[in-house]
């Protein structure tokens, strides 16, 4: 039988702590009500298993299940990024992105393409180019983005370790839901 929430009781009336019993300054000489808890008119199935039957049509089974999946393949490959090559993920997928562009791209593009924090990615642009991954070219809102030959190489060399990385894990899915699992991850992306 599933675990679901206890149907609500009336809660029992506040009470105020006599003065005596507690501190002069303290809340508890105050009356307060604690108001409902806030909650579906249907209980909700606490101990269903992420993926059976209807469950999983909720946006919170969908979330959990993306977390719980995030942090089971973002650990080891990031940690392989920062102990072999001395980048992070964030910086990963702005090399990623330049490589797949025939000339130099707007700061502001890759901002809004990447979808990250302006510090982190400005802390990217700075270690990627003193590195000379990245070139950067122009001024403030003209500022330019562009993939070097040596950042392509090490390119080449992290998706070498990414491969590495993720073998185990992907190969829980065959090819073909791959795929389609790459499909629908970004149709959430946009």
């Amino acid at each position: 039988m599933p675990v679901t929430r206890p149907p609500a009781t009336p809660a029992p009336p506040d009470r105020p702590t006599p003065p005596s019993a507690a501190p002069p300054n303290s809340t508890a000489n105050r009356r307060t009500t604690t108001p409902p808890p806030a909650h579906a008119a249907t209980p909700t199935p606490l101990d269903v298993a992420v993926g059976a039957g209807t469950v999983t049509a909720e946006p919170w089974v969908l979330w959990e299940t993306l977390i719980a999946a995030t942090q089971r393949w973002t650990t080891q490959p990031a940690d392989a990024l920062r102990n072999n090559h001395g980048i992070t993920v964030y910086d990963y997928r702005l090399l990623r992105l330049l490589a797949r562009t025939p000339r130099p791209m707007r700061k502001a593009v890759t901002h809004t393409a990447l979808d990250l924090p302006p510090r982190s990615l400005d802390h990217s642009i700075t270690r990627l180019a003193d590195r000379g991954y990245l070139t950067v070219t122009g001024r403030g809102t003209e500022k330019r983005l562009a993939i070097t030959d040596y950042g392509i190489e090490l390119l080449e060399a992290v998706i070498d370790t990414l491969r590495t990385a993720t073998a185990e894990p992907a190969t829980a899915l065959p090819p073909r839901d791959r795929t389609v699992l790459v499909t629908l991850l970004n149709r959430l992306r946009h």
